[in-house]
């Protein structure tokens, strides 16, 4: 790959601010969000196969090597530390979330499940201090990344919470593609943080498997499209299946009936006709479920890096 065209150009001289900007590299989406408070999401497939047209696509150009994104397969690694393309998904999401910026300075918040919170070094070394020269859409870029800040998912959310919502004792239940992540916490206080290996991509699995016992030749990949543009019908009882194997695996971990229950992660939204049905005293689908996780992992970064870094 040719060397990024920036002449006679030192990053810390040309740039009036250090931005910083948390990401959570998901296994299905990938969410960010920038210190302007603009979020957004994007799809985490990643192809590496030869594309003819590749301007027609999404890609970075990183180490000699093309990389698609938004196509091809989900990333199927659990242990977010050790996918192998976790470094250009970042990458990708920084120049989604300064898409104009040639030369970028960046303070990172990433988010980990709370049971890979011991891998977070790995993380840590491969970010911190480390500038990036590469392509992004055929467009130079140099992203410099300055401190980096772990948090686990889950807990994270607690930041994004009204003064309200955080009062008194609440169980925060993230659902997600691969990991449901729970995080207690007394007037503030953490009590308890689990992750339960359980998330859409088990439900989709299942759905793949039973309609390529009819004879169908689905992948992961393809489900939820279909389930949402009616090729594949999915059934109420399955959906409440699915949510009572996510509660029967939090069961014997907390007792959810003695908390403020603040359902959040991508996966509640797809189950919350039925999350809200439950028979909770008092629970609640977050506001911005989607993306509560890296609003949350914002605030934590302002008060770690200052309102304006």
């Amino acid at each position: 790959m040719e060397n990024v065209n920036v002449k006679n150009v030192k990053v810390k001289e040309n740039l009036k601010e250090v931005k910083f900007c948390a990401a959570d590299p998901g296994n299905w989406n990938t969410k960010w969000i920038n210190n302007r408070g603009v979020k957004g999401v994007c799809s985490s497939r990643i192809s590496t196969d030869y594309e003819a047209y590749d301007e027609g696509f999404q890609r970075i150009e990183y180490n000699d090597q093309t990389i698609y994104f938004e196509i091809g397969e989900i990333q199927k690694e659990l242990n977010k530390a050790e996918k192998g393309y976790i470094v250009p998904q970042i990458l990708y999401a920084l120049c989604k979330a300064n898409p104009k910026e040639q030369i970028v300075e960046t303070n990172l918040t990433l988010l980990l499940p709370i049971i890979q919170m011991q891998t977070k070094t790995k993380l840590i070394n491969k970010f911190k201090n480390q500038e990036f020269t590469f392509k992004y859409n055929g467009e130079d870029r140099i992203i410099s990344i300055k401190d980096v800040l772990i948090l686990p998912e889950g807990y994270s959310t607690y930041f994004s919470l009204s003064s309200e919502d955080k009062k008194g004792s609440i169980v925060i239940v993230d659902i997600g593609s691969r990991t449901v992540n729970l995080a207690v916490l007394i007037n503030g206080k953490i009590e308890k943080l689990n992750t339960i290996t359980l998330g859409s991509y088990n439900f989709f699995q299942k759905i793949k498997n039973i309609e390529n016992a009819k004879g169908q030749n689905f992948v992961e990949e393809d489900i939820k499209r279909l389930i949402d543009e009616g090729f594949i019908k999915v059934y109420q009882k399955q959906y409440i299946e699915f949510l009572n194997n996510i509660l029967d695996s939090i069961k014997p971990l907390i007792n959810l009936s003695t908390y403020k229950v603040i359902f959040t992660g991508g996966t509640s939204l797809m189950l919350q006709e039925y999350i809200n049905q439950l028979k909770l005293p008092k629970f609640k689908i977050h506001e911005d479920a989607l993306n509560s996780n890296v609003i949350g992992a914002m605030e934590a970064s302002k008060i770690t890096w200052g309102a304006s870094a």
